[in-house]
């Protein structure tokens, strides 16, 4: 059967196919159900309130379709994960929310709702452009035409809060936004900038200074985290308990990987389709719509195979560019193999420019991916290499097979592991309530390999040493790395001070600035370092100390200095307090919201709902 028929019969072949899919996903369904107790229903909870998953996958279409509609291709794998990942957190935070609301009585009153939509005739056109259609947003308030005091004429007559799109954000309004505006205001009742706060930010923003300065990288000087005794690592820990405290669970699971490769069948198969192909187009079928259609390299694809236009040989990798050199312009070549699949080339020009030759190719790109006999064979495999797993553990099992057992590395409840491309099943696995009696994971697969997991190492929220030994580590060999940065420009500073011109001194490298504020990104000193402040408050034209920043020993000197006087800093540092920090109190939001769940009983079953 060629592709060529199952394109012609595309529509009997889709019917059909899709009813095999519903039938097997409908058993999978089932078989997850009763092996771990979980049907399915909702996403996760919150405090209890289940996140029904009917409501939830609704929302989540309409995120896709707009999506695709915005950049012309549906999100997938990852980013598609990432998604359900956000809206599942949109969700649980809008929940909670809605219930800090209840519970401060906050209320929006009409007057609070007419202000906000005086002052925002932005939204009111983009609620009326989203209910009603773009004709039906008046003149006066598109972008390029706004008329303040038509729009203020407007907002009086009582007509206008009938329409649908003027209902729909005055719901908003009531729901969530003024609501919300008033929760915002009580946060920022809670921040106090001082004179003294404000004072330093105009210094790191408006104060300016130029330094040359010499630099010792902590690179200089390598240090392995397994370098450190087991003695040091427990000391740091007791003496700083509270910097290796975790807020969520963490896994390390052990797991076998079967690679999917394609089968020389595959292979075959490919090639025999990249002949059709050759032979239609030699009958008269549109090369370029072959490619749009086809081939598998976005690149060219998009613009009907096209390369670019004229191209040395050495463009391209040799097997590809014998075979396009070695046509007549308007021939089309036998299947070519590199290690990016099959080519059907199609040379549509060649010239000589000096000595070099030059050629204009489209060409029609096939992978060579592996078939479903493939993946199912693999899969079968996987499934008796789990079966055994289960009566003795993974490595027993591995080793009688002949494969390899690797770790993850410790990772947290919520995080993503990508292994190569985005699998879908291990947070469940390793973190869900639902399968904790599995020491085995359920097959897993993604477009590069299949997978088996086995429990490995488990660490609750808090502190513990064995979950903080890698961290401790490097933290550690990084304080050792600058120690040894800062004991080295020591021990040049003489020759630093009496040879300030050298490029090199030692492992100390110079570099200068120009006049600039110490939120300026430098070398050594990083972006917005009090460190880089620092030196701008040195004397003029005298080496200051050593100083060791986050990943260099560093000594300056002041070459210019441009500071405001005091009198202006205190005047700013008033002005700033009186209007209020808006970034400041956006930030503190943000951050409010991001760690309202930890707060609260959130149970997400994302990955085990969207496994299959």
């Amino acid at each position: 059967m060629s592709i060529m028929w199952m394109k012609n019969h595309a529509k009997w072949v889709i019917v059909v196919a899709a009813i095999i899919v519903a039938v097997g996903l409908l058993f999978m369904d089932r078989q997850g159900a009763y092996r771990s107790g979980f049907h399915g229903d909702y996403v996760g909870s919150v405090n209890g309130e289940e996140l029904q998953t009917a409501a939830f996958q609704q929302e989540l279409k309409i995120y896709i379709h707009n999506e695709e509609l915005r950049t012309g291709k549906a999100p997938e794998g990852a980013q598609l994960a990432q998604i359900r990942s956000g809206l599942f957190e949109n969700k649980v935070q809008s929940i909670l929310i809605q219930k800090m609301f209840a519970d401060y009585q906050l209320q929006a009153s009409v007057e609070e709702k007419l202000e906000y939509l005086m002052n925002h005739p932005q939204e009111v056109a983009g609620s009326l452009r989203r209910y009603e259609g773009p004709d039906r947003v008046p003149v006066f308030l598109h972008d390029s035409t706004f008329d303040p005091t038509r729009f203020q004429n407007w907002m009086q007559q009582d007509s206008v809060y009938d329409r649908i799109g003027m209902r729909a954000l005055e719901e908003q309004l009531t729901i969530s936004m003024v609501p919300q505006l008033q929760l915002q205001q009580l946060l920022r009742s809670q921040v106090h900038r001082t004179d003294l706060e404000e004072a330093f930010n105009i210094e790191m923003k408006e104060d300016l200074g130029k330094i040359k300065f010499y630099q010792v990288s902590v690179d200089s000087f390598p240090v392995a985290a397994e370098q450190i005794s087991e003695a040091d690592l427990q000391a740091e820990f007791k003496a700083n308990p509270d910097s290796f405290y975790f807020h969520d669970e963490a896994a390390q699971l052990n797991f076998v990987r079967l690679p999917i490769l394609p089968s020389a069948k595959d292979s075959a198969l490919m090639h025999d389709f990249a002949v059709e192909l050759k032979e239609r187009a030699k009958k008269g079928e549109s090369f370029s719509e072959m490619a749009k259609s086809y081939s598998n390299d976005p690149g060219s694809a998009d613009s009907g195979g096209r390369l670019g236009g004229f191209q040395p040989r050495t463009t391209w990798v040799p097997a590809f560019s014998d075979a396009a050199f070695a046509l007549a312009p308007g021939e089309i070549s036998d299947p070519v193999l590199t290690s990016f699949g099959y080519h059907i080339i199609l040379l549509n020009a060649k010239k000589t420019e000096g000595t070099a030759e030059m050629a204009d190719v489209s060409h029609i790109l096939l992978k060579i991916t592996a078939g479903t006999e493939t993946t199912d064979s693999l899969t079968d495999f996987a499934e008796k290499v789990k079966n055994e797993a289960e009566q003795s553990n993974l490595e027993t099992a591995a080793n009688t097979h002949g494969l390899a057992v690797e770790k993850t590395g410790v990772f947290e409840k919520g995080s993503q592991l990508n292994f190569r491309s985005y699998l879908q099943g291990v947070q469940s696995f390793a973190f869900s309530a639902h399968e904790k009696k599995s020491k085995v994971s359920d097959v897993l697969q993604n477009d590069e390999g299949i997978y088996v997991f086995e429990r490995g190492l488990r660490f609750d929220k808090g502190r513990d040493f064995d979950r903080a030994r890698e961290r401790i580590a490097q933290s550690l060999a990084r304080k050792r790395q600058l120690d040894m940065a800062r004991k080295e420009i020591e021990q040049v500073r003489s020759d630093i001070v009496s040879q300030d011109s050298k490029p090199v001194i030692g492992k100390a490298t110079l570099d200068t600035t120009s006049l600039i504020s110490a939120e300026t990104f430098v070398p050594a000193f990083g972006f917005g370092s009090p460190d880089l402040l620092r030196c701008f408050h040195q004397k003029l034209d005298e080496w200051g100390p050593t100083r060791t920043t986050s990943n260099a020993a560093v000594i300056a000197k002041l070459v210019q200095s441009q500071p405001l006087t005091a009198d202006e800093r205190l005047s700013k540092a008033r002005a700033a307090v009186a209007q209020g920090d808006m970034p400041l109190m956006s930030a503190l939001w943000q951050q409010w919201a991001m760690d309202l769940p930890k707060t609260a009983k959130v149970e997400n079953n994302l990955d085990m709902v969207y496994r299959n």
